[in-house]
């Protein structure tokens, strides 16, 4: 398959769970030779998020799940806790029959992505971390004012449900049952989610895990330089397919480098 050759496209769907219609935008499902991606999105973030990554890694399915509350998502009243959210991953993955596939998940997004990711180990053939550490957090009052600043009043029930609901969730202790090779990104300004302390934490429970970090980027990885970002990504994309063959041909773990 030559790259110039593949056109990108994108369907919206609708997956139920227990009730709830998520969204999720589904690009070139058609390309089965390639470890197909799937984007999670951050807080209040949609699917439409990704659909820049998704151009850029034509060559490939890619798949951007809007969950509960979140872009064209139904957004009930209430059902917004942690495992709420990582139930309506379980329920795009097993609707849209994802199997052997990259997750990235970026910021909030990361930490619903390791939920997933310690209860379904099997299924990933690739693991991506962005700017986020292992954990779901309990959310403060301070951060409901500043979401609610950014978001459309119709979404402000969502995000005094997700404060409401949310209970600090740490993960760390059960990375250790993730064995697939893992990206982990993060951004070296002031701005990043991801501390140094805490990437090290990474890199003590993943066993196949390796750290880029972004140096000119604070939290939004893709700025100042989106090239490299994708191209970061690109790479592991690739050496995930030329380790199909087993968790050991993937990162061999405890590496860190610098981009910018």
């Amino acid at each position: 398959m030559k790259l110039d050759e593949v056109v990108l496209i994108v369907r919206e769907k609708w997956v139920a769970n227990q009730g709830v219609r998520l969204q999720v935008l589904d690009s070139n499902e058609h390309i089965s030779e390639r470890i197909p991606v799937l984007f999670i999105p951050g807080a209040m973030g949609s699917a439409e998020s990704f659909l820049t990554e998704m151009a850029a890694l034509v060559e490939r399915r890619c798949v951007a799940l809007s969950v509960r509350g979140h872009g064209k998502s139904d957004a009930p009243e209430s059902g917004y806790s942690f495992e709420n959210l990582v139930s309506d991953i379980e329920a795009a993955v097993e609707a849209l029959g994802l199997r052997s596939f990259c997750l990235y998940g970026f910021s909030l997004g990361a930490a619903l992505g390791l939920g997933y990711a310690v209860k379904h180990p099997d299924n990933l053939a690739g693991l991506v971390i962005g700017d986020y550490p292992a954990r779901y957090p309990a959310f403060s009052s301070s951060w409901v004012s500043r979401v609610l600043s950014t978001t459309p009043p119709s979404k402000h029930h969502v995000v005094k449900a997700l404060q409401k609901e949310s209970r600090e969730v740490q993960l760390w202790d059960r990375l250790g049952i993730i064995k697939c090779p893992t990206l982990i990104m993060r951004g070296g300004g002031p701005e990043a989610l991801l501390k140094p302390e805490e990437t090290d934490m990474y890199l003590q429970y993943l066993p196949h895990a390796e750290v880029v970090v972004f140096q000119e980027s604070g939290h939004e990885l893709w700025r100042p330089d989106y090239v490299k970002y994708i191209g970061v990504i690109r790479e592991f994309l690739s050496r995930l397919e030329g380790g199909r063959g087993g968790e050991q041909d993937g990162p061999s773990g405890l590496l860190e480098r610098e981009v910018g």
